[in-house]
């Protein structure tokens, strides 16, 4: 059985989204971190093997859209809404950032907090 989200919870004040798993666990999220990571075909090229951080976008968050059973979409304040967020590539960006094209991506308290906590 695939790990889900069960509960998603925008903190705009605080620029975060955070999000607790069927499997107990929780991840937080800076926003401009996930827009970084956005995977779609616009903001990463296409067939890339590695990902580029994407620096020069929106990170206000109007909506995240569910996508079956497998993905969200999040859709930002400038109109971009292509990138879907698979659970699986969420679990991982929660972990560390994928591989980058491009070293020396300023770290400006951007990554996640850390690995998936479980709750005590």
């Amino acid at each position: 059985m695939s790990v889900v989200p069960t509960e998603v919870h925008l903190r705009e004040a605080e620029g975060r989204l955070n999000i607790t798993w069927s499997d107990g666990s929780t991840s937080e999220y800076s926003l401009a971190y996930l827009r970084g990571w956005c995977p779609c075909a616009g903001c990463q090229g296409h067939f890339q093997n590695e990902m580029t951080f994407v620096t020069d976008a929106s990170t206000t968050l109007t909506n995240v859209e569910p996508i079956g059973g497998y993905a969200m979409r999040p859709v930002w304040a400038d109109g971009h809404k292509s990138g879907i967020f698979s659970f699986q590539y969420l679990r991982e960006l929660a972990v560390a950032p994928p591989p980058r094209r491009h070293e020396g991506v300023p770290d400006w308290g951007l990554l996640p907090t850390g690995t998936p906590s479980s709750k005590a």
